[in-house]
């Protein structure tokens, strides 16, 4: 009995364990199911928009006419030495948003801390950030183009501006709204200066920052087309034949 006793006491906890992870599973296939079924619509109203004439099929052709084009094209596009492989175009499109990400997101985490740190500075950086932060990114490609030329780092620049302001705004906002009984619970029990902010103020604020962060990434996608309408040539376009 005593034995019995114990399996069910061991057994008991593990339902509920399974239970959960069962459900996790079923709304992950669900997901998923949702994302493809999001795409046979959209794929379909394209379709018969295009058949009907609502949609140009000469500005929009239909999948019906695209996906051979691609298979036709063996994996290529562009002309003469802009011609890329699509798996080219993608690396070089993903590395662009990569550094300019990365670059982007470090500066605009690193301007906003020191404006929200340092009184003076936040009375002069944010109105300049505020300034540049709606500035949309295809107005950044001449000055890209005069410093860096058509090449790589116009685009990388192109993102870089394109987010940095706007990151910078984002962590100012993000560590102005920690509430004020954090900072003063942690004062009353002797925590002050980098402790403050690294155990405190910091993780208070990390849900807005990672929020900004995200936004951050859609936004360096939508700076890459701009960079990239610069007519930009990198090393895929000059070694692919």
């Amino acid at each position: 009995m005593g034995l019995r006793s114990n399996l069910q006491i061991w057994r008991g906890p593990a339902a509920p364990a399974s239970d959960a992870a069962a459900r996790r599973g079923r709304s992950h296939w669900r997901s998923l199911a949702g994302v493809l079924v999001a795409w046979i619509v959209l794929g379909t109203v394209w379709e018969v928009g295009a058949r009907i004439g609502i949609l140009n099929a000469a500005i929009l052709p239909p999948p019906s006419q695209f996906i051979p084009y691609l298979i036709e094209t063996s994996g290529s596009v562009g002309l003469g030495v802009n011609k890329v492989s699509y798996a080219a175009a993608l690396v070089e499109t993903v590395i662009r948003v990569g550094v300019g990400f990365g670059f982007g997101v470090g500066s605009g985490l690193i301007v906003g801390t020191l404006l929200s740190a340092i009184p003076w500075a936040r009375v002069i950086g944010v109105p300049i950030a505020q300034i540049l932060a709606p500035i949309a990114p295809i107005a950044w490609i001449p000055l890209a183009i005069v410093l860096f030329g058509t090449g790589d780092g116009a685009a990388v620049f192109v993102v870089f501006m394109g987010i940095t302001a706007s990151m910078s705004l984002a962590t100012v906002a993000a560590l102005g709204g920690v509430p004020g009984e954090y900072i003063k619970s942690a004062r009353s029990l002797g925590s002050k200066g980098w402790r403050l902010w690294l155990r405190v103020i910091l993780p208070a604020a990390a849900p807005g920052v990672a929020t900004a962060i995200r936004l951050s990434f859609f936004a360096a996608w939508m700076s890459v087309l701009a960079g990239e309408m610069a007519g930009i040539r990198s090393l895929a376009s000059k070694n692919f034949r």
